[in-house]
């Protein structure tokens, strides 16, 4: 599954810099971007709460429709009884739905993501391998080409792994 989203990752990469070449219009509403965020997800079968530096590369269609590829690699550690997790990686493709109200967007995602967790020896699989995440956010365009974007992610595992939920904050620049 990893192999199949890092594929879709690469193909929005191309999609993006093909299309912006051909972006007309306002450059924070359409056209290519990337994002260099924080996240912190808490999982709920472990009980821990993993923070994580995020990346994310989108291409906006138009200003309502758009995909993003997104890279989590984690930045701490924490524990429950069974010992220490840590987020190695989380990579995920989504498609975006924008709502432009004034200076802001409201935003809503869907997408499959993998996410790989350094675990105790012993432990479950719980919170690791493919899930369906879904969530919704804003971001404020405080100048023509930036903008800053908070959201939420629930991530539903499969095979009955748990859920995580994640909240990121991140400074987005329009290309």
């Amino acid at each position: 599954m990893k192999t199949l989203i890092i594929a879709g990752l690469s193909a929005l990469a191309l999609t993006a810099t093909a299309a912006s070449a051909q972006t007309t219009g306002d450059a924070a509403r359409s056209g290519t971007y990337g994002s260099l965020g924080i996240s912190s997800e808490h999982s709920s079968r472990t009980g821990t709460d993993l923070s994580g530096l995020n990346l994310r590369l989108g291409q906006r269609f138009n200003e309502n429709w758009g995909v993003e590829g997104e890279a989590a690699f984690g930045t701490n550690k924490d524990s429950n009884a069974l010992g220490s997790y840590r987020l190695k990686d989380k990579v995920g493709v989504y498609g975006v739905g924008y709502l432009p109200v004034g200076d802001f967007d409201l935003l809503a995602r869907a997408g499959l993501a993998t996410t790989d967790l350094k675990r105790p020896a012993g432990a479950d699989k719980s919170e690791t391998g493919t899930s369906f995440d879904y969530g919704v956010g804003a971001q404020y365009h405080m100048a023509p080409s930036y903008a800053i974007r908070a959201d939420i992610t629930q991530s539903a595992y499969g095979n009955h792994r748990g859920t995580g939920n994640t909240a990121s904050l991140s400074l987005v620049k329009s290309f």
